[in-house]
């Protein structure tokens, strides 16, 4: 929540005022160790980007973070030898300090074939219940721009930045903030980066420290990353509008049988249909909020055969239609 207070009073607001409606204290900003539901940090930052029309909210606050927000993990990253151990790192541990939060990396595709000189890394906010959240994966992906602009320096190369949502009229703004292209309306939000900049090694690193910290974190911290459920809910997301988005080929990918997958799903109290639910209301609920990709095109990218598929499913699960939900999206913007 760090910023927040400073963008509200360069605005004219009352931070605490807005925090107070989604029962937040931003006292806790200060403190270390304090943590919140991001559900509710999530919509704070949307109603405050919509209601002082602050479409570049997320941006504002970035700047406000340092490597210290993540907590034990700050000593470890900025201790390893490279910019890419400590991506790696963070990839890995990311959910000691918010179990929502994904960092992956992912080689560059240019006219189906691999590029050698560069590599996404994206992040990414899973929450239990859909809800729009620009707002807060720009504060992510803010952050991760520039701590990594921080780690590695000189070295650091970035080529291009994806985002998810429909910025396109404050286009300058995001270009200016991340000194490099930005294109809007993607399936995630990522960074195009030059190998270059992973293999910058870090300034002067205390390796026998970083083994300490992350011997504390392996012993004090669960790592959630291994459950089904999660692991499930990220192949679901990267095979989403496919054919292949079902219970046996994702089990598949992940190298075991189905009714093993089954089994260990229920053991966590979910089933294979009610993660698919609900990363598919995710999905449908930021593309209809956040772009205006045509109806037809968006129930294919979330595999439903055609768009009255959608338009049911939509109903369903949120009790309006697609049109109405970006209708009522709309009529917020201020």
């Amino acid at each position: 929540m760090l910023g927040f207070r400073e963008v509200s009073n360069h605005a004219g607001f009352n931070a605490d005022q807005i925090a107070d409606k989604f029962n937040l204290n931003l006292d806790l900003a200060e403190r270390d160790n304090q943590f919140v539901l991001m559900e509710d940090f999530v919509k704070m930052l949307e109603y405050a980007a919509r209601l002082k029309n602050i479409p570049d909210l997320g941006l504002q606050m970035s700047p406000y973070h340092d490597l210290s927000i993540l907590g034990p993990l700050s000593l470890v990253i900025s201790n390893l030898p490279t910019v890419g151990q400590a991506v790696v790192y963070a990839a890995e541990h990311i959910d000691v300090m918010s179990p929502t939060i994904l960092i992956e990396t992912y080689p560059d595709k240019t006219e189906n074939t691999v590029s050698k000189s560069h590599t996404w890394i994206s992040i990414s906010i899973d929450l239990d219940k859909p809800a729009p959240h620009t707002q807060a994966l720009d504060v992510c992906l803010g952050n991760l721009h520039r701590f990594l602009k921080i780690l590695a320096g000189n070295h650091y190369q970035l080529a291009k930045v994806m985002v998810p949502h429909g910025s396109r009229s404050i286009a300058p703004v995001y270009e200016q903030f991340f000194e490099a292209p930005v294109f809007f309306e993607q399936d995630h939000a990522a960074l195009l980066l030059a190998n270059s900049t992973f293999e910058g090694r870090l300034d002067k690193p205390n390796t026998e420290l970083s083994q300490i910290v992350d011997l504390h974190i392996q012993t004090h911290f669960r790592n959630i990353r291994g459950s089904f459920t999660a692991r499930t809910a990220q192949v679901i997301r990267k095979v989403l509008g496919r054919a292949s988005c079902n219970k046996s080929e994702v089990a598949k990918l992940l190298a075991i049988h189905p009714r093993t997958l089954q089994r260990h799903l229920l053991d966590e109290n979910t089933n294979f249909d009610e993660i698919k639910t609900r990363i598919l209301c995710q999905e449908a609920l930021r593309y209809l909020t956040q772009s205006q990709i045509p109806m037809a095109q968006l129930a294919s990218i979330l595999g439903f055969s055609e768009q009255a598929t959608l338009v049911r499913f939509c109903k369903r699960n949120f009790g309006k239609s697609p049109t109405e939900i970006r209708k009522n999206a709309e009529s917020l913007d201020m």
